[in-house]
């Protein structure tokens, strides 16, 4: 397959492309395995995998395994594979430096510090998935405006910068304006594989926005979605938390 130049032009012609399916489709046509949809397991990911599948193609599908992630969320992806009959490709932390940081900083040293529970969430998060965008030139993603403050001004399309050498990469959040309620109703519609979790509720606590297993608590029925997440940082100034893959990192500046 012949590259295609990741530029400005490129991103006026996928504009022109109102619906997500035709979307995704056109994308995974034009890239093949250059392309991947990255997900966490949460609702976004899996019907973008779905609407990929119903497009006429096999998406490339990745998620970060911190080697901290719910039961669920393992037993979600076996699911998803089986229902498509695709790999689900596990990108996980460097075991080096994963054991170098436990030795040096303690098991749950994203207990002590903001900057410690970032420096965690780089190792286990932000370098693994640096490592699968050198793979790519085009990196779907479940970001969308209602999910949090910070993620309310997301665009559809973002050049953004890989590597030393500043390579660009698309990064594409196809839904981004599709809301929680219609992600839903379209999982139920179109029987698409779900995490248990995310249709768990007790006296009106529930998840919305899952993590590791130890970092992501349930919501109250007046709390954003991202307060259980990290859920002892709450009172810091600035209610918007970030575990870094969405962050433009300080070398990239």
């Amino acid at each position: 397959m012949s590259p295609v130049a990741i530029n400005e032009a490129l991103v006026q012609s996928l504009e022109s492309i109102a619906d997500p399916q035709e979307l995704i489709g056109e994308i995974f046509r034009r890239f093949g395995d250059r392309a991947a949809i990255g997900t966490s397991g949460q609702l976004t990911g899996c019907v973008m995998v779905d609407l990929a599948v119903k497009a006429g193609v096999k998406p490339r599908v990745f998620t970060i395994d911190t080697l901290r992630l719910f039961p669920e969320t393992y037993e979600l992806f076996a699911a998803v594979e089986k229902k498509y009959s695709l790999k689900v490709e596990k990108i996980q932390p460097e075991p080096t430096k994963l054991k170098e940081m436990i030795r040096e900083q303690g098991e749950f040293l994203f207990f002590d510090s903001k900057e410690k529970q970032e420096f965690c969430c780089d190792l286990r998060k932000v370098e693994p998935n640096e490592r699968v965008l050198g793979t790519l030139d085009v990196w779907l993603t479940g970001l969308r405006s209602d999910q949090s403050k910070a993620r309310a001004g997301t665009s559809r399309f973002e050049i953004i910068p890989h590597g030393p050498n500043k390579r660009p990469i698309l990064k594409v959040a196809a839904l981004v304006d599709w809301t929680e309620e219609r992600l839903r109703k379209y999982c139920e519609e179109h029987q698409v594989p779900v995490h248990k979790l995310l249709f768990w509720e007790r006296d009106g606590w529930r998840y919305e926005s899952l993590g590791c297993v130890i970092c992501t608590t349930p919501i109250g029925p007046y709390e954003p979605r991202r307060a259980g997440r990290w859920r002892w940082f709450n009172a810091l100034e600035g209610g918007d938390k970030e575990c870094g893959l969405h962050v433009v990192r300080k070398d990239e500046v």
